[in-house]
C-alpha cells in the first residue's frame, strides 16, 4: 500500500459504464494470469484432449448454473437472460463439434483449440462497427478464460476481506454475483462498455463502473486509495484529502438526486400544463425487457434485431425469431412493442452473403437495401413478427428508408407473408402498424410524402446527424464536429415532426439525442410527444418532462432557432434545464 501523504494524486480518464461514485481501496482481481504461449500445443492423444474439453465444459457449466441460481435467488429474473445466453453458447452443439474437429484434425491440445476457436469468434464481434455487438465479444472472452482455467484445474478466489473497488481486465456477470455484493464499492475494468452484460448488471446493482483500455495493474496496486466517478468516467488514484471530501459530497448529492428521480418515476409522464409524453425504451436483447418494466417505460420504442443475426453462426430461423419476439411481447403485457427490421450491411454483413469490400459502407449495401435484395432473409423475419403480433401490440419499423418505392416494396412482401400465414392458419387478420426511420436528410426533407404511406415516423438522430453533417462520429479526427445541436439537424428534426402532425400520424425519436437532458425541452417545443431512450435514463427524462411547461419549451425553441452555433444552442438549453430542473444541475465548484 502506498502512503497517500507522499504519493501523487493521479487522474485517469476512462469511459463511464455504470453511474455512481465510489471512494475506497483497490482490490486487483487477476483470475487469468497465465502465459498461454507456454501451454503444451501437441498432445499425445486427441481422444484424451476431447475428454478433457468435455469435462472442463461440464465444470464451467456448473459454475454458470450456480451463478444463475445465485442471481435468481438474490435478484429474481432481472439478470437471468444474461446467464442463459452464456449457458446456451457453451451448450451449442456446433461450437462443441468445432472444438472437437480442431483437436482431431490439427492434433492440438484442448486448451489451444479453445483459445483458437473462441478467439476467432470474439475477434469477429470486436471488428463490428456497432458497439452493442462489439461488447458481446467480452462474453466469449470470459467463457474462453473460464474453460482454460477449468482445464488447468485453477479455481477463482472471489473472497473480499473488506469493502473494495475491484480492478480487473474484465468482470463477467458470473464474477459479479460470486463476489459478496455488500463489499463491492465499484468496478474498474480494461474491457467492456455501457452495453456489455457486466455493465448492465453493474447498473442494475447500482455499482459505479469505469472502463479504461490500458493495463491498470501496472499503475494501481492492492489497497491503493481510489475514487471511481461512473458519471464522468474518471478514476483518481491517491486522491488528496480535499479531493476525497469533494467526491464524498458529490456522492451524497447524487444519492439525493437519485432518490428524487426514483420518487418522480412512479408518477405520470406529463408536463406542468398537463401534456402527456410517452417514454419508451430502446433495447437490443430480450433480457432487457426487465429494465423496461423496472424503469416503468410505456413500452419498447426500438428493438434492434441485429443481435439475433450476429450472435450465432447461421441466420436465425423464422421460429427462433418468433420465440424471441413472442417472449418480449408477453413480458410487456400489452404495452407497445416496436420491432426494427435488421439494420445490417456494409461493414457488418451476414454470414453467407457476399462480403465484397465497399469503399464507403455507410453509404452502401445496408439495412432496407440489403433486405429487399434478399427476400429469403427478410421475409422470414416479417413472418416471425406477424406471428408474434398475436401476443402483443407490435409494430414494424423499417431502417434507412429514403423513398416511397422502398415502402411499397416492403408492403408487397408484408402482404405475401400475411397471405402465406393465413393459408397456414398461423395468424388472424390483425392490423400491424408500419413505420419508417427518418435518419437521412432525404427522408427528413420528404417526411411529409413518406408519412402518407406509413402509420408512424421515428427519428434516428444518430445517423441523421452523421449524414447531415457528413461526419463519422467513430472517426476520432472529425468526431468533435458531430453534434445533434447543429442548426441543420434541428431543422430537419422539426421538419419531420411537422410532417407527422400535418399527416396526423405519431412521431417519435429513438436516437441518443432523446436521452440528452438539454435536448428534451426543444424536442417538446417542436411538438414531439414520444421519446424512446435507454431504460435507465427514463427517470431523469421523466423528471424533466414533469418540470416544464410546453409554452416555455416553444419559447426556448424559437430562441435557439435564431442562434448560429451548436455550442450556443446547447448552452442555452443547459441554462433552461438549470433554471427549470435544478435537481439535475450542479455548481461549477463541483466540476459538473
Amino acid at each position: 500500500m502506498k502512503n497517500n501523504n507522499i504519493a501523487q494524486e493521479i487522474v485517469i480518464k476512462g469511459k463511464a459504464a455504470a453511474p455512481g461514485i465510489a471512494v475506497g481501496k483497490a482490490y486487483l482481481f487477476k483470475p487469468f494470469a497465465i502465459n498461454l504461449a507456454e501451454l503444451n500445443p501437441a498432445p499425445e492423444k486427441s481422444v484424451d484432449e476431447i475428454i478433457l474439453f468435455e469435462e472442463a465444459s461440464g465444470r464451467v457449466l456448473e459454475q454458470l448454473n450456480f451463478a444463475y441460481k445465485q442471481s435468481s435467488e438474490s435478484y429474481g429474473e432481472q439478470f437471468s437472460a444474461i446467464f442463459e445466453s452464456q449457458i446456451a453458447f457453451l451448450k451449442d452443439q456446433e461450437l462443441i463439434d468445432e472444438v472437437r474437429r480442431e483437436i482431431e484434425e490439427n492434433k492440438i491440445s484442448a486448451i489451444n483449440a479453445i483459445i483458437k476457436i473462441l478467439s476467432q469468434k470474439s475477434d469477429h464481434f470486436i471488428k463490428l462497427e456497432n458497439i452493442y455487438f462489439r461488447e458481446r465479444a467480452f462474453d466469449i472472452i470470459d467463457l474462453k478464460q473460464k474453460l482454460v482455467l477449468a482445464l488447468l484445474g485453477i479455481k477463482i478466489d472471489y473472497h473480499l476481506s473488506s469493502p473494495s473497488i475491484i480492478v480487473a481486465e474484465n468482470i463477467s456477470p458470473s464474477d459479479t454475483v460470486n463476489f459478496n455484493r455488500n463489499l463491492i464499492q465499484g468496478f474498474i475494468t480494461e474491457q467492456g462498455g455501457q452495453t456489455s452484460h457486466a455493465a448492465i448488471l453493474a447498473r442494475g446493482l447500482r455499482i459505479p463502473s469505469v472502463v479504461h483500455g490500458k493495463n491498470l495493474s501496472t499503475v494501481i496496486a492492492d489497497d491503493d486509495e481510489l475514487i471511481v466517478d461512473g458519471f464522468e468516467g474518471t478514476i483518481i488514484l491517491n486522491p488528496k484529502m480535499e479531493t476525497r471530501e469533494k467526491y464524498l459530497r458529490l456522492k451524497e448529492k447524487h444519492n439525493h438526486r437519485e432518490a428524487v428521480l426514483i420518487a418522480s418515476n412512479t408518477k405520470e409522464s406529463v408536463t406542468l400544463d398537463k401534456v402527456k409524453v410517452k417514454l419508451l425504451a430502446n433495447i437490443e436483447f430480450s433480457h432487457e425487457v426487465n429494465d423496461v418494466n423496472t424503469y416503468r417505460a410505456d413500452g419498447v420504442g426500438l428493438f434492434r434485431t441485429e443481435a439475433l443475426f450476429l450472435e450465432q453462426d447461421s441466420i436465425p430461423s423464422e421460429e427462433q425469431q418468433f420465440l424471441v419476439y413472442r417472449k418480449i411481447a408477453e413480458s410487456l403485457n400489452g404495452k407497445p412493442f416496436v420491432i426494427r427490421t435488421i439494420d445490417l450491411g456494409g461493414d457488418k454483413l451476414l454470414r453467407g452473403l457476399p462480403n465484397d469490400h465497399e469503399p464507403n459502407p455507410f453509404l452502401g449495401w445496408r439495412a432496407i437495401r440489403l433486405c429487399l435484395d434478399n427476400p429469403e432473409i427478410f421475409k422470414p423475419q416479417i413472418r416471425a413478427i406477424l406471428r408474434a403480433t398475436e401476443f402483443g401490440k407490435i409494430s414494424i419499423l423499417l431502417p434507412m428508408i429514403n423513398s416511397v418505392n422502398e415502402i411499397l416494396q416492403v408492403k408487397e412482401l408484408l402482404a405475401e407473408a400475411r397471405h402465406e400465414l393465413q393459408i397456414a392458419d398461423s395468424i388472424s387478420n390483425k392490423k400491424v402498424e408500419l413505420g419508417v426511420m427518418v435518419e437521412t436528410p432525404a427522408a427528413a426533407i420528404n417526411a411529409s410524402m413518406l408519412a402518407k404511406y406509413v402509420d408512424f415516423l421515428s427519428i434516428g438522430s444518430n445517423d441523421l446527424t452523421q449524414y447531415t453533417l457528413a461526419v463519422d462520429r467513430t472517426n476520432e479526427k472529425v468526431a468533435h464536429s458531430y453534434t445533434s445541436f447543429d442548426p441543420s439537424v434541428i431543422r430537419l428534426m422539426h421538419t419531420t415532426i411537422n410532417a407527422g402532425i400535418a399527416n396526423n400520424i405519431p412521431v417519435s425519436i429513438c436516437g441518443e439525442f432523446a436521452g440528452v437532458p438539454a435536448a428534451v425541452p426543444i424536442l417538446l417545443g417542436m411538438g414531439l410527444r414520444s421519446l424512446s431512450v435507454t431504460p435507465h435514463l427514463i427517470p431523469m427524462i421523466k423528471k424533466i418532462i414533469r418540470s416544464v411547461h410546453i409554452r416555455s419549451c416553444i419559447k426556448l425553441l424559437d430562441h435557439v432557432q435564431t442562434l448560429h452555433h451548436p455550442s450556443e444552442i446547447e448552452d442555452k438549453c443547459n441554462e433552461f434545464i438549470k433554471l427549470n430542473v435544478p435537481e439535475l444541475s450542479f455548481s461549477k465548484e463541483d466540476n459538473r
